[in-house]
């Protein structure tokens, strides 16, 4: 994880570097960041300035620092003493001072997550142990794995890059380390862009690997590079160190046993190039309904109600993504229409014909029984009346939207149970839009299908 942090130093805005305020930073992933100061920005204005795009400091220890999207939280004017308040920042950017907006541009990020390790799976380690003539021997070998990357469109490169660090060969050797960390890695292949856009990308990049791992992966560590930040080391000779960058995750971080790679529904090494290619260009096309699916794994902020209607919802927008979300063709439905308004008396009319305005769109019942009846060698498993199923998953979803009582609808007891083949079948499509093969597919699932059909507590209530 990130660690928490506190900095005091001298901080200042870009365009008035002569006012600089005392002031100090605080950091933790729990709480965010943020900038508590001794005196205002500007003491000739009435009201303190609400954001800023840009704070700029420097550290006891000499550590430029950019603050990123700031807004006030508290603040004391200084019609006695000095006055002074606090802003929470959503970004910081160690190590580089970025002076305006347009000039935050990295050409590449880097980011280690929770679980990362284990689902990439590549490591650079071979050990040998010899334990002949009852001597012990280790013979450990150490190559730092070649990155691999992959071409996203004409814009971008992602893939997955490697670090170590040791052995130390300065100190008496008692022990000896060598550490790896994998990382999520995306490039501009156009230099220097926008950090909001670049970040996106990473993101996305994440995002796949929670729908692998499923659940939330916290960042552990994130850093990036930019033309922006030259420095001189040597003989007029240029590098560009890494930025460390801190932000909040959206939801707390909490312990949790590390899992097994066979835990996952898929690892980097069952992905193509052309699959995490497909992740990033059909992104933008199912970002909706994926946040909605990605907001199931944020169990500590979700109400069972809201779960269910989040996955119901995911499932209706694709439904219109991928199936014909009409009953007749365009062209049938108006000739039908002008039939039935040219037999009506002309005083209903109008009524009729905005009554039929959405006649033609399948209602949410429908959708929810052509994708469980398209995917029904898996969804039968669980349920022997896919129409029944349909209905009362209707009805549940109509009572909690409407709050009108309905018939046939699912207990509280049930919901868990309904959430997990909606899921199910939603992330059945998911695989498909990637990439995988019909046979791939049912490969991944079926270890989790089977884990779930033992013990299965409310099968006969879902059958009824």
């Amino acid at each position: 994880m990130q660690s928490p942090f506190e900095q005091k130093g001298y901080w200042w805005l870009p365009d008035s570097e002569e006012n600089k305020l005392l002031g100090t930073l605080t950091y933790s992933q729990e709480d965010g960041a943020s900038l508590e100061l001794v005196g205002v920005f500007d003491s000739k204005k009435p009201e303190p300035i609400q954001q800023l795009p840009i704070i700029l400091g420097v550290t006891q220890q000499g550590i430029p620092i950019t603050l990123y999207k700031c807004i006030i939280n508290s603040w004391a004017y200084p019609l006695v003493g000095l006055g002074g308040g606090k802003y929470l920042a959503h970004f910081v950017f160690e190590g580089v001072h970025f002076e305006s907006e347009e000039k935050i541009r990295f050409n590449q990020l880097c980011g280690s997550y929770t679980d990362l390790e284990a689902w990439v799976g590549i490591y650079g380690f071979a050990i040998e142990m010899d334990t002949t003539d009852g001597k012990f021997v280790s013979k450990i070998r150490y190559e730092k794995p070649i990155s691999q990357f992959f071409d996203v469109g004409e814009t971008f490169e992602v893939g997955i890059g490697f670090s170590s660090r040791g052995p130390n060969h300065n100190i008496i050797q008692t022990e000896v380390t060598i550490s790896q960390t994998s990382y999520l890695v995306v490039k501009s292949k156009n230099g220097d862009i926008q950090f909001d856009d670049l970040f996106k990308q990473l993101n996305i990049f994440a995002y796949l690997l929670q729908f692998a791992i499923q659940r939330i992966p916290y960042p552990v560590s994130v850093f990036g590079f930019s033309k922006e930040n030259p420095q001189e080391f040597g003989e007029g000779k240029i590098h560009y160190p890494e930025i460390n960058i801190f932000y909040t995750p959206i939801e707390p971080i909490v312990s949790r046993k590390q899992k097994l790679p066979q835990e996952f529904l898929y690892t980097f090494k069952d992905l193509s190039g052309d699959q995490i290619s497909a992740w990033f260009t059909s992104f933008d096309k199912y970002e909706t309904i994926i946040h909605l699916y990605r907001s199931l794994f944020y169990s500590n902020r979700l109400f069972i109600d809201t779960k269910f209607l989040n996955i119901a919802q995911s499932l209706e927008s694709l439904h219109s993504i991928l199936l014909d979300g009409q009953y007749l063709q365009k062209e049938k439905f108006i000739e039908q229409k002008e039939k039935v308004l040219s037999a009506i008396p002309a005083e209903l009319t109008e009524w009729v014909d905005g009554a039929l305005s959405n006649a033609n769109y399948k209602r949410f019942r429908q959708k929810i029984f052509e994708l469980l009846d398209n995917k029904k060698e898996t969804s039968g498993r669980f349920i022997d009346n896919v129409e029944l199923f349909a209905k009362r998953v209707t009805n549940t979803r109509n009572e909690f939207v409407h709050h009108n009582k309905q018939k046939l609808t699912f207990q509280k007891e049930e919901l868990p149970s309904v959430i997990y083949i909606l899921t199910m079948i939603f992330e059945l499509y998911l695989l498909e839009i990637i990439g995988f093969s019909d046979e791939k597919v049912k490969e991944l699932l079926e270890p989790k299908i089977l884990a779930h059909l033992t013990g299965w507590k409310h099968l006969r209530t879902i059958k009824k």
